[in-house]
C-alpha cells in the first residue's frame, strides 16, 4: 500500500463549511444518545442541551485545530502529523472538560457529572476522546493511503495509454505518407507532422494533466487526417463546439480515444463508411461532450481489449469523483458516447 507523505492528503480540510456541519451533526447525534441513555436525570431536555453544548465546543475546536495542523504542519512526517493531531485532540478535550467543571456551579453543568467525581468525569471524557480520535485518525490515514495508491495506479494507466500506439495504425500512417511523397509531397509532410503530434502527445511524460478542449480537438483532427489517408471519402468528421466551450479543461487524452474507437469500431467496419460527430456544450457547472458514429451492424466485434475506456473512467473518477460521468447509448443507426465533467477554464486553473 502506498504511504501518503503530504499532510494535506492525510487530513481532510476541516475548514470547509460542509465538513463542519458534519462534525456538528455527529456531535449532536452523540448528545442525543447520551441524553436518552441517562437514567439519573429526569429533565432529559435540559441534559440534552448541556451535553450538546459540551460536545459541540469540543467538535468545533477540534475541527479548527485539525484545520490549522493541515495548513501549517506541511513539513512534518506522517507519523508526526498523526501524533500531533492525537495529542491536540486530547488536549482540547481536557481543556474544555476543565472549563466545564469550573463553570459548573454557575451554569448548571454539574448535571453532567451524574454522581461521578470531577476526576472520573475528566478521565471518562479523555478515554472517549482517545478512542474516537484513534479511530478517526486511522481512517484518515487509510483513506489517504488508498488515494495515494489510486493516484499511482492512475498515473501508470495514463502512461500505458500514452504509450499505447496501435502497430497497424502506425504502419498504415507511415505507408500512406510514403506513398504520397512522390505525387503529393505536401500531403505527405502534413501526415508526418500529424503523426509526430500524436506520438508526442502519447509518449511525452511532461504533458499537462489537463488540457483545453480546443487543444484536445486539435489532436483529434490530426488523428482524423491520418485515418482519412486510409479510409478516404468513407470517413467524415464533423464538430459542433459551442462558443466558449473550447477553453474548458479536462484530463489529457480523454476524448481522442473515444474518437479512435468511433472510427475503428464504427466507420472503418462499414463498406460505405460514415460520419463521426463531436459536439461540446458548456453550462455554468459542467462541460458535456458527445461522440457519435454509425453502428457497424451485426458484424463480429472488432479486436481490442477496451483498456482505453476503463482508463478514462478511472481517471475521471480520480479527478472528479462522482461529479463526472461517461455513458453509452445506441439505437439501430448510431452509437453515442456522452462525457460530462465539471466545468473549469483557463482562468481558473
Amino acid at each position: 500500500m502506498a504511504t501518503p507523505t503530504d499532510t494535506q492528503a492525510i487530513l481532510p480540510d476541516f475548514c470547509t463549511g460542509a465538513r463542519m456541519l458534519r462534525i456538528l451533526a455527529v456531535c449532536e447525534a452523540v448528545a442525543v444518545i447520551l441524553a436518552l441513555g441517562s437514567s439519573e436525570s429526569a429533565d432529559v431536555w435540559r441534559l440534552l442541551f448541556l451535553i450538546s453544548v459540551y460536545l459541540l465546543w469540543i467538535g468545533v475546536f477540534s475541527a479548527a485545530a485539525l484545520c490549522l495542523i493541515r495548513r501549517w504542519a506541511g513539513g512534518l512526517s506522517t507519523r508526526q502529523v498523526m501524533v500531533l493531531s492525537y495529542v491536540t485532540l486530547l488536549g482540547i478535550t481536557f481543556l474544555i472538560t476543565e472549563i466545564t467543571l469550573l463553570a459548573g456551579p454557575y451554569t448548571g453543568f454539574w448535571v453532567l457529572l451524574e454522581d461521578a467525581s470531577p476526576i472520573a468525569f475528566v478521565l471518562r471524557s479523555l478515554g472517549i476522546c482517545g478512542v474516537v480520535a484513534a479511530v478517526a485518525l486511522r481512517y484518515f490515514w487509510l483513506r489517504a493511503s488508498w488515494q495515494a495508491r489510486a493516484e499511482t495506479e492512475a498515473r501508470a494507466r495514463l502512461e500505458a495509454l500514452q504509450a499505447r500506439i496501435e502497430p497497424h495504425f502506425l504502419f498504415n500512417a507511415l505507408n500512406s505518407a510514403a506513398a504520397l511523397t512522390a505525387t503529393r509531397p505536401a500531403d505527405a509532410e502534413t501526415a508526418l507532422e500529424d503523426l509526430a503530434a500524436l506520438l508526442r502527445a502519447r509518449l511525452s511524460h511532461e504533458a499537462p494533466d489537463r488540457v483545453a478542449l480546443s487543444d484536445e480537438i486539435s489532436l483529434i483532427e490530426a488523428y482524423v487526417r491520418i485515418e482519412k489517408l486510409r479510409l478516404g471519402e468513407r470517413l467524415a468528421f464533423e464538430t459542433d463546439i459551442e462558443p466558449g466551450a473550447g477553453a474548458a479543461r479536462l484530463p489529457a487524452l480523454t476524448i481522442q480515444p473515444l474518437v479512435e474507437n468511433a472510427i475503428g469500431h464504427g466507420v472503418a467496419r462499414r463498406a460505405d463508411g460514415g460520419t463521426v460527430r463531436l459536439a461540446a456544450r458548456r453550462s455554468s457547472t459542467a462541460l458535456t461532450v458527445t461522440v457519435s458514429n454509425p453502428v457497424a451492424g451485426a458484424l463480429e466485434p472488432a479486436p481490442g481489449n477496451r483498456q482505453a475506456i476503463g482508463n478514462i473512467r478511472n481517471r475521471l473518477e480520480l479527478a472528479y469523483g462522482t461529479r463526472a460521468s461517461l455513458n453509452f447509448s445506441h439505437d439501430a443507426r448510431s452509437f453515442i458516447v456522452t462525457l460530462v465533467v465539471p466545468h473549469t477554464d483557463e482562468r481558473r486553473d
